[in-house]
């Protein structure tokens, strides 16, 4: 998948396309950012099939119009539902349990010498070795359409068992993955592309995952065989996060393409570039949950991968072309793709910071009392999500989050009219959220500092856009390099919660966990997060760190000790400033005062 083109996606979330489906859509979501690449348009194909499992589609797609039953304008395209609520959801359909807490363990890697920490199998290859410089002076050949390719839809234990036997044969192979993270906690692969010189696969990854795993982690670790991608960062996450894979010797196109400097990095731009191939883009944000896949999907799918290899041929030869003995670029392209391949999954963690980081935060002048509530609602719906495994995104959008907090109602009929029953969960909770709110309204005090650091940076923010700032003015939301970071990367965490997540944390650790813990997962120095729990903004950790929190901590300090010292001079017993001391603590996540009250399954 393309990265740098999502990150576009995600600043224009407000207006976007695929928020504006979402709201039709009735579900209040306001951006799904696991869409593939563009595809090209495909009329008049059909999918070949070959082997066992061999797929025939289950016909069109159903489209999406604005309103039911009416059919899209004359010369419009009608719309690909980014999520269809018919589908059941695949943890109930295929069993498949996940744990939302624990950290997450990467259990099938070799432990390090002193035993601290997991070896990665790329770790200890040089990546010269990975680097091919007997590239052909010929053209290379050019695949051969889709209906032509030999196609294989690998759905039961007999087709994954050939494929490997197939993938064991070949010395290289192309990579793509479809995704959903509507839908779950922390995402789901939904399927798995490959495609080698001579055909086509695609594996239903909801069905077999539980055996993915032992099927095709040899090939993908298999120091031997190149596997190429494009815009690989979540992808090596994803494999991580859902098979136990971990992929040695990476071509990743998209960093060919920015070693390259091409005009754009997009698999789009690539396809037309090197292929003449226009792209595709109603099934960028398709429900890939959809069983049976549409013949359109299989379609769309396959072209992810199918020209891949060939695109590869074509970048390496220019690669090589380009390079001098002092700037050696096809070695640069499988750096670069070797650091994206060494990160490690993480699981999301809630801190008391995270809030911080929801999207759109920062473009809303929010005083204490309404940060307030955005701690205290941003804690209940990651409860909520974590508890029955759906993105925070389907349980309360940021959008609404944040208009929620901005009126700040403490009472379900003034709650009711903001979020216009969209959000089953928000419905099934009405009178805990109200309560949440007003109870974060009764120590919004401790938010004051934070508020007042907010407003600051946003006037930096403005200064610097009119060019009336120094230089040495870094704001929130400056510009930064985002060309190389991985949006499923988990910024802001610290340690991890309990499983039961009722527990309250001691003084010292609430005030300390106010500091961000620099979990670097890619070759950015920026951190950001996405990924897996709907829109979260990009923060420039440095700021964040040197400013917000660092007066977030002398407010927490100064309340804690009136708590604990001043309240008691005035005849407070220690054992009532206790009491008060406990009572701020909830102010921070004051729905766990009701952990017992859980939301039902809609």
């Amino acid at each position: 998948m393309d990265e740098p083109e999502k990150v576009r996606g995600r600043e224009d979330a407000a207006s976007g396309r695929e928020a504006g489906g979402a709201e039709e859509a009735g579900d209040g979501f306001q951006l799904v950012i696991h869409g593939k690449k563009k595809k090209r348009a495909a009329s008049g194909q059909d999918c070949g099939t070959a082997g066992s499992g061999s797929g025939a589609g289950a016909g069109p797609v159903r489209a999406l119009t604005r309103e039911k039953g009416a059919a899209p304008a004359p010369g419009a395209k009608a719309k690909v539902p980014f999520h269809d609520p018919s589908i059941p959801r695949p943890q109930d359909v295929y069993k498949i349990r996940v744990d939302n807490y624990k950290p997450f363990e990467h259990v099938w890697l070799e432990r390090s010498e002193d035993g601290t920490r997991r070896v990665h199998p790329l770790e200890n290859l040089p990546v010269e070795q990975f680097v091919d410089r007997n590239v052909p002076d010929r053209e290379p050949v050019k695949p051969a359409d889709l209906e032509d390719t030999p196609f294989t839809l690998v759905q039961d234990h007999k087709g994954l068992t050939e494929l490997a036997k197939k993938l064991k044969s070949v010395t290289e192979f192309a990579v793509d993955l479809e995704h959903n993270q509507y839908r779950s906690f922390q995402g789901l692969t939904c399927l798995m592309q490959i495609s080698t010189r001579t055909e086509d696969f695609i594996v239903d990854t909801l069905k077999l995952r539980i055996y993915i795993g032992l099927y095709l982690q040899e090939p993908f670790k298999d120091p031997t065989k190149r596997k190429v991608m494009h815009g690989a960062d979540r992808d090596i996450m994803w494999l991580q996060r859902d098979f136990h894979i971990y992929v040695c010797n990476l071509f990743d196109t998209g960093q060919a393409s920015r070693v390259l400097q091409m005009e754009r990095n997009s698999l789009e731009h690539l396809l037309l570039h090197f292929c003449g191939v226009t792209a595709k883009k109603e099934y960028q944000n398709a429900d890939w949950r959809s069983r049976p896949l549409p013949d359109e999907m299989i379609k769309y799918a396959r072209e992810d991968t199918h020209y891949l290899l060939y695109i590869y041929d074509l970048m390496r030869q220019r690669l090589q072309r380009e390079s001098t003995f002092e700037n050696d670029l096809l070695l640069e392209v499988h750096k670069r793709s070797n650091e994206i391949c060494l990160q490690f999954y993480e699981k999301e963690l809630l801190t008391d910071t995270s809030y911080l980081h929801i999207y759109g935060l920062q473009e809303h002048e929010l005083d204490a009392r309404q940060l307030a509530v955005v701690a205290a609602l941003h804690e209940w719906r990651d409860r909520i999500a974590r508890q029955e495994d759906e993105s925070t995104g389907y349980i309360l959008p940021n959008k609404a989050l944040i208009e929620i907090a901005k009126q700040m109602p403490t009472d379900v009929g003034h709650l009711k009219r903001i979020v216009k029953s969209k959000y089953p969960y928000v419905e099934s909770n009405l009178e805990l959220i109200a309560y949440t709110v007003w109870n974060a309204l009764e120590y919004s005090y401790a938010f004051e500092g934070i508020a007042e650091q907010l407003k600051k940076e946003r006037l930096e923010q403005v200064a610097l856009k009119s060019g009336q700032t120094s230089d040495e003015v870094t704001p929130l939301d400056a510009d930064i390099d985002r060309s190389n970071f991985d949006s499923s990367d988990q910024s802001a965490n610290v340690n991890v919660a309990s499983g039961s997540r009722a527990g309250f944390m001691s003084e010292a650790a609430l005030i300390s966990s106010i500091h961000l813990e620099d979990k670097t997962q890619t070759m950015s120095s920026v951190k950001t997060s996405q990924t897996l729990l709907g829109q979260i903004r990009p923060v420039n950790k440095d700021v964040l760190s040197n400013n917000i929190h660092q007066q977030a901590i002398q407010d927490l300090s100064l309340t804690l000790k009136a708590l604990k010292g001043n309240l008691a001079s005035g005849g407070e017993s220690n054992e009532q400033a206790g009491i008060n001391v406990e009572n701020f603590r909830s102010s921070v996540f004051p729905s766990r005062q009701l952990s017992g009250e859980t939301a039902s399954r809609t």
